[in-house]
């Protein structure tokens, strides 16, 4: 079964051994190279055997818009471990980071997430986030990622409601779509969103006033639901959660799941006030400045000189993320 979630407990792992020499063997065998699309079915099995579902469709959206940055770790011709880097401007979001369970402690997640953060060094990246679930976040600080805030996982189901001012989105408003989300997110996403846009268009929203596209919000489905993710309001809109339940209506409200920082207290009041709430054990939204990188006063800003740029997604516009791999 190599080349599956499963496959390297027959594979010839032994337990951690105490021996330094055997530690040192295993790794000179480890092997960080870049995902081929033969890859894809075990990237997929290694998020469904964490829980996160097999996100197949996920991984090809990555492969298709820059496989050197997904990674994999293989020892002995083995596939052992997964990594995701996604480049933004010169700014980037890691994901994706598993290791299957037989061969963890052995040093196999540090080197994937070195790759990933030299891959967006060789892309220009200067900041790069993630969310970090709590057992991984020592691991990260180790490696100079500093916790910026919650990035809570909401769910729940929500009464559907009809509006008059949200439609669903057209491959016309992209344009616009776009624009908006550039300002809410701080990077170009259109190559995910057009695409998301075309895989699932029953749920993808917009929400217009007066000829103009005020907030959005795109949804996908899942196992048990659907995942929301992202949804962006402009700040004098003053009721974003309309673009909730009216997916919620369309959808048969099934149980919708989101991920938005805590930073976002508007963001957090629209979720509660739909009756969704948030898991004890989200994660952390984490964020590494390299060293020619200043931080602003203001936890959400990061300026390099001479730019000033905003972390991702902590725009106020950013009700909630796009998801935990890509940001």
């Amino acid at each position: 079964t190599c080349g599956s979630a499963a496959g390297a407990a027959s594979a010839g792992w032994r337990p951690i051994t105490a021996n330094p020499k055997e530690q040192t063997s295993e790794m000179s065998a480890l092997h960080i190279r870049t995902m081929t699309p033969d890859d894809l079915d075990f990237a997929a099995a290694c998020t469904e055997a964490v829980g996160w579902g097999a996100q197949r469709g996920e991984f090809e959206l990555f492969h298709a818009h820059d496989p050197q940055g997904c990674l994999v770790a293989e020892r002995e011709g083995c596939s052992i471990g997964i990594c995701v880097a996604t480049p933004y401007d010169g700014q980037g979001f890691i994901g994706m980071l598993i290791v299957v369970p037989e061969a963890r402690g052995r040093g196999v997640g540090r080197l994937l997430l070195e790759r990933a953060i030299d891959y967006l060094d060789e892309r220009g990246a200067r900041v790069a986030g993630l969310d970090a679930v709590l057992a991984a976040v020592p691991l990260y600080e180790r490696l100079g990622f500093r916790r910026q805030c919650r990035s809570l996982r909401f769910g729940g189901t929500i009464a559907g409601r009809r509006h008059s001012s949200v439609r669903p989105m057209a491959a016309a408003d992209l344009d616009a779509v776009c624009a908006l989300d550039r300002a809410a997110f701080g990077a170009d996403r259109r190559f995910f969103l057009a695409r998301r846009l075309a895989r699932a268009p029953a749920l993808c929203k917009v929400l217009e006033r007066d000829g103009r596209i005020d907030g959005y919000l795109f949804g996908r489905p899942v196992e048990g639901g659907v995942s929301v993710g992202p949804w962006a309001a402009r700040p004098e809109l003053e009721q974003p959660a309309r673009l909730l339940e009216a997916l919620a209506l369309e959808s048969g409200e099934p149980r919708i799941g989101l991920g938005i920082l805590e930073s976002n207290e508007a963001a957090l009041e629209a979720a509660r006030s739909l009756g969704l709430t948030a898991r004890r054990d989200s994660p952390w939204r984490m964020t590494r400045v390299w060293e020619d990188t200043c931080v602003s006063p203001d936890t959400r800003a990061l300026s390099s000189r001479p730019e000033h740029t905003v972390a991702l997604g902590a725009s106020p516009l950013a009700y909630a993320i796009g998801s935990p791999a890509k940001g």
